[in-house]
């Protein structure tokens, strides 16, 4: 956000100290420690309590690593395990390649379910709770709906990602303010419906224009995006149509088409001339409305080495081939690190040959998503100590080693200006969670859904027409269809787990298109079954929690 503002945690601490034997003072009465009794009184401590929340988001949904797995991206658990995305590492065979390791101690399963019941949510409860209290002095309703639809959002965002990873849950809707254990799962559909009262309110009293909020603030549209999606899971097309609509006919989003930013070369990335408008999106410094770019919804903001602050995902570095350590075919290294090949990726994520090549048969390299600046397919040795430096790496020559994890396309999605050669971070990097392009998506969905294919092929030729792809039929369009679309237009942005759960295609298209490479990637095939697509509830959760059941599949 613009304002960088100090997160304060609340912290019901109380200590009498004294010499006097006076009963008074023994009446706990805090006159200068926060606490949730005397903190939130006025709009400014709210919004401090909020701005808490918008980085518990910020975590839970792109920056925490591992600390027991060498720091892998738990985010990426939303995206390989999927028919987009695997793992590049073939000493890992836990991280959703071998699915016999999915269980209640599995770091994916602690994790979501973690951040989301003991951040976002309680979090987010109190505040909407105390807001209703007379200690709250309010200058205008509208000053407190406001700060009670932010939290509204953020409580719907965790219920919408804890249904769609593990079915029922436990609805916790107040605050909570002595320890209880008899905590019990709340069917799915309730859950939803839940979720549909918050994100209604939450588009009804957010801010409509974004020019007049800080960056990063949530608004009406980054509502409506969330609870389009949420009405498609009800069947609710109609309701789905107008939910993307009020995003689309705004007047304040417009898809990008033409070149934008203030580095065109993307930190000296391209030649002059090189780059597109797509690449344009996602550079550092264009995320966000002040870098030009009208096609954001909502980004996630930065504040590298700034207190409360958090640095970028890092998406170059996971995303990218572990280049460096590949043997060429003549026996030698064939690359040394170079910052135009964005310094040391390390194969944390692997695109599946899906993604890779079957979705952009038939476009003739026309596609703007496929072209040069958006996905590296030629990598050229550079190491000169090798007598085939210069060139052009033949994936399928005899003696390469490894193109699973050491050599395959990179999307350049994730580009930014590493911080050191030898660990790829962009620590200024900004997130898009949601923009234009997946709410003409959405409504071809909901379209589609109505069995309106004309009107469903109308949207995504919105989107393909910025990427100069030909446009599709309406007899062509189906849900296979629109999933491909989604994921040229939306790889690494798009949480594809939950995608495909909310549509119930997970285990069929997982099954379909996962790696199907000898020794280690047959695994997946062989491995994943149909209970796989939700989580397992958390052992921890369980040992705490006797009402608790776990899911089907899972012992």
């Amino acid at each position: 956000m613009k304002k960088r503002y100090h997160i304060v945690i609340l912290l019901a601490v109380v200590a009498i100290l004294g010499s006097s034997c006076s009963k008074e003072l023994l009446n706990e009465k805090p006159k200068d420690a926060f606490s949730p009794e005397n903190a939130f009184t006025d709009a400014q401590t709210f919004q401090l309590a909020v701005n808490a929340v918008y980085a518990d988001a910020r975590s839970f949904i792109y920056n925490d690593n591992g600390k027991d797995n060498g720091g892998y991206p738990f985010r990426e658990y939303l995206r390989i395990g999927t028919d987009v995305a695997t793992v590049g590492q073939k000493h890992r065979p836990y991280l959703f390649v071998d699915f016999t390791y999915l269980n209640s101690t599995h770091e994916a399963a602690t994790y979501f379910w973690d951040k989301a019941y003991k951040t976002i949510i309680p979090r987010s409860n109190t505040i909407i709770d105390r807001a209703e209290l007379e200690a709250a002095q309010w200058k205008s309703e509208t000053e407190k709906t406001d700060i009670v639809a932010q939290a509204r959002f953020f409580r719907a965002y965790a219920y919408y990602t804890l249904v769609n990873l593990y079915g029922d849950v436990p609805l916790i809707d107040h605050e909570i303010n002595t320890p209880q254990f008899e905590f019990e799962r709340t069917s799915k559909e309730t859950i939803l419906n839940f979720v549909r009262e918050d994100l209604e309110y939450a588009s009804a009293n957010l801010p409509k224009n974004p020019d007049l909020v800080p960056e990063g603030k949530i608004t009406q549209a980054a509502a409506d995006m969330l609870l389009t999606t949420l009405y498609l899971q009800l069947n609710l097309p109609d309701n789905a149509i107008a939910s993307s609509s009020r995003i689309i006919d705004s007047g304040y989003y417009r898809l990008m088409t033409e070149r934008f930013g203030n580095d065109l070369t993307h930190g000296g990335h391209f030649p002059a001339g090189g780059g597109d408008a797509f690449s344009d999106l996602f550079w550092e410094n264009n995320a966000n409305r002040s870098g030009g770019n009208k096609e954001s919804i909502w980004v996630l903001q930065t504040a590298n080495k700034v207190s409360g602050g958090e640095a970028g995902p890092s998406l170059s570095r996971s995303w990218g081939p572990y280049y460096v350590n590949l043997v060429a075919p003549n026996g030698k290294k064939g690359f040394v690190l170079a910052d135009s090949l964005r310094g040391r990726p390390v194969g944390y994520v692997r695109t599946t040959n899906y993604f890779n090549y079957e979705i952009w048969k038939g476009t003739n390299g026309n596609d703007m998503r496929n072209s040069k600046w958006n996905i590296k397919r030629k990598w050229y040795y550079n190491n000169k100590a090798n007598a085939l430096y210069g060139q052009l790496v033949d994936f399928k020559a005899k003696g390469l080693t490894d193109t699973i994890q050491y050599m395959y396309p990179m999307v350049w999605k994730g580009d930014g200006i590493i911080e050191s050669i030898s660990s790829s971070t962009t620590p200024d990097f900004k997130f898009i969670v949601y923009r234009l392009a997946e709410a003409y998506l959405l409504r071809a969905e909901a379209y589609l859904m109505k069995g309106n294919t004309d009107k469903a092929a109308e949207d995504i030729n919105k989107v393909r027409a910025r990427a100069k792809a030909a446009p599709v039929t309406a007899a062509a369009v189906n849900i296979d269809y629109l999933l491909d679309e989604r994921a040229r237009e939306l790889i690494i942005e798009e949480p594809r787990k939950i995608t495909l759960n909310r549509l119930g295609l997970w285990y069929d298209r997982t099954l379909k298109y996962s790696m199907d490479e000898p020794t280690f990637y047959y695994l997946t095939k062989n491995t994943i079954q149909k209970h796989h697509a939700l989580f397992p509830i958390p052992q921890t959760a369980l040992d705490i929690t006797p009402g608790l059941k776990q899911n089907a599949g899972y012992n």
